[in-house]
């Protein structure tokens, strides 16, 4: 016979199906991990050398063509602050910022990962990068990542 109440594993199962997992692209800037939503990343291209764009900010590192229409591209290291890495970045997230497409350059992109909500931590300050790009901050495989906040990180950029 069936127990009056509901088994608790069951319980535990419905909780467990109402997390809410999110998708994110992890990549290094410096020593840096950082994270940005999936959904928000249209591809990764290989960052080839962008046109410079005269009287642009230091942080807009210039021009792409992707398929025949302009790529602005933001150098990341620069825009959250660290000094310049010795090598030149080695990809481009093109991202998705209100329906225009914005390229940041990245030195290495290191994996997609699924991480549930809750093992996300608020903002909160990480050596190196300003605490009002940082939305959230997450560890996977042994290393701490800041997801950062996109729409802050390039819009001031572009104007």
């Amino acid at each position: 016979m069936l127990p009056p109440e509901p088994l608790r594993i069951f319980v535990s199962l419905k909780h467990m199906a109402d997390q809410t997992v999110l998708r994110l692209v992890l990549f290094r800037l410096g020593s840096l991990v950082c994270a940005a939503p999936a959904v928000g990343v249209r591809e990764v291209i290989p960052a080839g050398i962008p046109t410079r764009i005269p009287g642009a900010s230091a942080s807009v590192s210039g021009l792409l063509n992707l398929r025949g229409t302009l790529l602005t591209v933001v150098n990341g290291s620069r825009v959250i602050g660290l000094n310049e890495p010795e090598g030149s970045p080695e990809s481009v997230l093109v991202l998705d910022q209100s329906g225009r497409a914005v390229g940041l350059a990245v030195d290495e992109v290191l994996d997609l990962v699924e991480v549930a909500s809750d093992q996300l931590e608020d903002g909160e300050a990480l050596p190196g990068i300003d605490p009002g790009l940082v939305r959230q901050v997450g560890h996977h495989d042994g290393r701490v990542f800041a997801v950062l906040d996109l729409e802050k990180l390039v819009t001031p950029l572009l104007g």
